[in-house]
């Protein structure tokens, strides 16, 4: 299955800098400015070029055959951290950070990732992981993708990680929406956007005939698709 040629094609997910500006975000929030990161979930590989161009010396992990060939020259492993343990294949390497973003939603273990990912981690390692948060998307938008199983809320991903001992667990929720980081004042848009219920695209497809500028629905999307972000360290 194609997944990633299909669901994260240029078409459909064009490159942007977003890839760079959450890398740049994530740096800054966890002070650490070099050193090994491993991406699970890497996909095509955007923020393994995101992490690489802030001096990070990266890797990937995914279960696509296509991710080898997208994210050339980056080294990536196929593993399943569901059901497989890392360990078996890449020994006692450890990393500094370990990212995941928008995959824990897929997988029917959760614990057997976090636990794999936390085989992954040098001492006082941080991981990252980043996925749609229940609340603001379970009108509809979490089964866009029809690969998403497990759910999330701010409290059970902050359960899951505690249930895997790591050291310190912070969740938090995440839009992602650069401006907001700067301004946290934009904040209030993105509430009333929320309260008013703005449809958009793709979510409201068919139902909704007016398409907004791409600019401004990309806003609208993502002031409602809100995110989680746990810290998790080691």
């Amino acid at each position: 299955m194609k997944y990633l040629s299909k669901i994260y094609s240029e078409e459909r997910k064009p490159v942007t800098n977003y890839p760079n500006e959450l890398a740049a975000h994530l740096i800054k929030k966890i002070k650490k400015n070099s050193g090994k990161l491993i991406d699970v979930g890497c996909g095509r590989g955007d923020q393994l070029r995101a992490f690489s161009k802030l001096g990070f010396d990266v890797k990937g992990i995914d279960i696509s055959d296509e991710a080898g060939e997208l994210c050339n020259p980056f080294q990536v492993y196929k593993i399943n951290l569901d059901n497989e343990d890392p360990v078996k294949i890449l020994g006692e390497e450890k990393f500094d950070v370990v990212f995941s973003k928008s995959l824990i939603e897929h997988l029917k273990n959760p614990i057997n990732f976090l636990n794999n990912c936390k085989k992954l981690l040098k001492d006082d390692g941080i991981l990252i992981i980043m996925t749609p948060s229940w609340y603001h998307h379970k009108f509809g938008p979490f089964y866009l993708d029809f690969t998403h199983c497990t759910p999330f809320t701010l409290q059970s991903l902050r359960d899951v990680g505690e249930m895997c001992e790591f050291q310190s667990v912070k969740v938090n929720y995440f839009y992602q929406l650069p401006i907001l980081w700067k301004y946290s004042i934009v904040k209030i848009i993105c509430l009333a956007i929320q309260f008013f219920k703005l449809p958009y695209y793709p979510m409201h497809e068919q139902l909704f005939h007016i398409r907004w500028p791409d600019n401004f629905n990309k806003f609208v999307k993502f002031s409602r698709e809100v995110m989680l972000i746990a810290f998790m360290r080691k």
